[in-house]
């Protein structure tokens, strides 16, 4: 694949600062903390207002600097067939989330209970729409727009894969915690495995999605059967 033309570096390069770079600088620093003051409801709603911004510069970029089509990334219009294979991969995906955290626990590394207690203190529809809007911005950042413009950039689908799979995963640390950014590495390299097979970021976003509402359901029913 042969790499942007120069018109188009200073947009791309940019493009991949903020799908990039800035999620992971954010949560380092906690630039939306989640303090004794705050309800863990306006602190989630705030960390998707941020993802969302970040998203939709980003698809901004796409079609009014670099002027291409969101087909580019993998953002073609959603078909009946892309979501139902998102759906049905979703299993796959789970038992491989599953068998990544049962191999990081077993390292000794702890799993800070903050962020489980978080989930499991807001409403359920919090819940639902922190998946799914998790599942539209995080695939629309580290899927399809960083694979394809790295790609385009390095000239290799590997190397662009790969590299935003690391980001990916300290993007999750801050807040997370080091052995749950390790479990979403792994799962970030599933999903990005799933882009470049089927090259559709709808089935990610399905797939993406129905991963994490189903997780938290799970945590919710195991809470209330505990």
């Amino acid at each position: 694949m042969s790499a942007p033309p120069p018109r188009r570096w200073a947009a791309t390069i940019t493009g991949l600062v903020i799908a990039l770079v800035v999620p992971a600088i954010a949560t380092s620093f906690s630039i939306i903390p989640i303090s004794e003051n705050d309800s863990s409801t306006k602190a989630l709603l705030l960390n998707e207002a941020a993802f969302w911004t970040l998203a939709l510069i980003v698809l901004a970029i796409v079609r009014f600097w670099e002027r291409r089509p969101l087909g580019s990334i993998g953002l073609e219009r959603p078909t009946r067939s892309a979501i139902l294979f998102g759906a049905k991969i979703v299993l796959v995906l789970i038992a491989l989330a599953l068998a990544a955290g049962l191999a990081v626990q077993s390292t000794g590394l702890p799993m800070p209970e903050q962020p489980a207690e978080l989930v499991i203190s807001l409403p359920v529809w919090l819940q639902l729409f922190v998946a799914l809007s998790a599942g539209f911005t995080e695939e629309v950042l580290f899927r399809g727009y960083a694979i394809e413009r790295m790609t385009e950039l390095t000239g290799s689908r590997w190397i662009g894969a790969l590299l935003p799979v690391f980001l990916f995963g300290a993007a999750h640390a801050s807040f997370w915690g080091v052995a749950h950014a390790i479990v979403a590495g792994f799962t970030g390299l599933w999903l990005s495995l799933l882009y470049l097979w089927r090259r559709n970021l709808w089935t990610n976003i399905t797939a993406h999605a129905l991963l994490d509402g189903l997780v938290f359901l799970v945590v919710d029913a195991a809470t209330a059967a505990a």
